[in-house]
């Protein structure tokens, strides 16, 4: 009788106890990010249609209002004078020029090209494909990247593909590296650095170390700490039937900067070769036509490095994981120098055009722009996500989000085989190409054109007043890390 007592007696009491409490409030939305978006066509281009795709950024890190871009952009002058341009801004990003410094003189300017500063006051490094040429590589230099003066020719062969520069200052000593797929080299192992220990003579260095399907993946891409560690990612196919790669991702690394006697073999695997397998045995669709929206897809890569501690590494790749998606981005991590990596701490499917780029702080950044819908309801949405631990929390910033059905292709890439990011202290700067239409629903964090615009009927205008046609336009960057 007394425990059914006692038992009545707690049922009375929950039920006069009134409702449970409510749940505690859910944490506080992050602030937003302050973010700068630059359309970087100038003022006197205003009528310009070109395809204005595959960007790439250099800042100059002893002033960060200073800064280099590049991309399939030609001369506005024609070609006769043999010199393609580079995009040319002294404010920080509000306003952008055309330089005609590059030896080159294509329909679009030049074929591949990238650039990099060194940490020297306006030198700049540039890596192109020139044209005319067969797949003619150029290595390039300017001591001053705001002079009118051509760059110069430090290096130059044929039956190269896609040079991807990067480069640094270390004791004193300028340090560049050029990742390409070298279709000459021995025994089709063809991802290469091109590396320079002072600025002016390269060796052509081969880090490829298995056998491949008659060449490796065209993405070679180095990546440089602060301290000299540098890494280098590539594609090693070891199978192609030519519409599906099988493909290891390969990270190697040199702790040196690549000044010892045998470069980039700091990393092994188990099989007892340089060059450590992210993973193994991928499949990677090859498709030079449009494949997602209008754009091709086949060989993205990109890799960071944390610029303070050389141990923390991380990277990304695309590849196709079933039936269900045509492109997925995969990102992963390591913090012991390229040994192990972690497992898939980030996966976007239908996107490529992606960058990873680690700040001061070591907030890690990652840009990638993702494909939805197809015809009318097409579009293209470029993320800017930031995260300080692993990508557990994701704080994503997007800089656009236009159409996808127009303009037309012109040529590929529609968008570029990639784009670039890099952290400078404590912020990102960025670049990506993407449909001009000057509507500022597209830019959820605003946007400056250069380029004469009417934002209120959205329409392009020349410098007379008369519309222009939408077409495919670079966009600068900017956005300060998370803390």
């Amino acid at each position: 009788m007394r425990t059914l007592l006692v038992s009545l007696a707690l049922a009375i009491l929950a039920g006069c106890a009134g409702p449970p409490p409510p749940p505690p409030p859910p944490p506080p939305t992050p602030p937003p990010v302050a973010a700068k978006v630059i359309n970087m066509i100038p003022a006197s281009l205003s009528g310009e249609t070109n395809q204005d795709s595959e960007p790439f950024l250099a800042v100059d890190t002893t002033n960060s209002r200073r800064m280099v871009g590049s991309a399939f952009t030609p001369n506005p002058f024609g070609t006769s004078s043999g010199l393609a341009p580079v995009y040319v801004s002294t404010d920080g990003g509000d306003t952008w020029t055309l330089n005609m410094i590059v030896p080159s003189s294509g329909r679009l300017g030049t074929s591949d090209i990238t650039v990099a500063t060194s940490g020297t006051a306006l030198r700049l490094y540039g890596g192109i494909l020139r044209i005319p040429g067969n797949l003619l590589l150029n290595i390039l230099r300017t001591d001053d990247f705001t002079a009118p003066t051509p760059m110069a020719v430090l290096s130059s062969r044929n039956n190269v593909d896609q040079p991807f520069v990067q480069a640094t200052t270390v004791g004193g000593n300028e340090r560049v590296y050029v990742g390409n797929n070298d279709f000459d080299a021995p025994g089709d192992r063809t991802a290469t650095v091109d590396l320079s220990l002072d600025g002016t003579t390269f060796n052509t260095i081969r880090i490829e170390t298995r056998p491949t399907a008659g060449q490796d993946g065209p993405s070679i891409r180095p990546t440089v700490a602060r301290d000299g560690t540098v890494y280098a990612a590539y594609f090693g196919w070891r199978s192609f039937d030519g519409s599906v790669a099988t493909s290891d991702v390969v990270v190697v690394r040199d702790d040196n900067g690549g000044a010892g006697p045998n470069p980039f073999q700091a990393l092994t695997d188990t099989d007892g070769l340089p060059g450590r397998r992210v993973v193994k045995n991928i499949t990677i669709p090859w498709a030079n036509e449009s494949t997602l929206g209008f754009e091709r897809i086949g060989s993205s890569l990109s890799i960071a490095v944390d610029p303070n501690n050389s141990s923390t590494v991380c990277i990304a790749w695309a590849d196709r994981v079933g039936n269900g998606d045509i492109y997925t981005i995969h990102v992963r991590l390591s913090t012991d120098r390229g040994i192990t990596w972690s497992n898939d701490l980030r996966t976007i499917t239908n996107a490529t055009c992606f960058a990873l780029a680690v700040a001061e702080n070591g907030t890690v950044g990652f840009l990638y722009q993702q494909h939805f819908g197809s015809g009318a309801t097409s579009h293209w949405v470029t993320h800017l996500e930031q995260t300080r631990d692993a990508f557990t929390t994701v704080h994503d910033t997007i800089m656009a989000k236009v159409p996808g059905n127009a303009p037309d292709p012109q040529y590929l890439p529609y968008l570029g085989d990639y784009n670039f990011m890099l952290a400078v202290g404590n912020e990102f700067h960025g670049i990506f190409s993407a449909n001009n239409t000057p509507d500022l629903a597209n830019f959820p964090k605003g946007v400056k054109y250069q380029r004469s615009a009417n934002f209120t009927t959205k329409t392009l205008l020349d410098g007379s007043g008369n519309p222009v046609d939408i077409s495919i336009d670079p966009f600068y960057f900017r956005v300060k890390a998370i803390q």
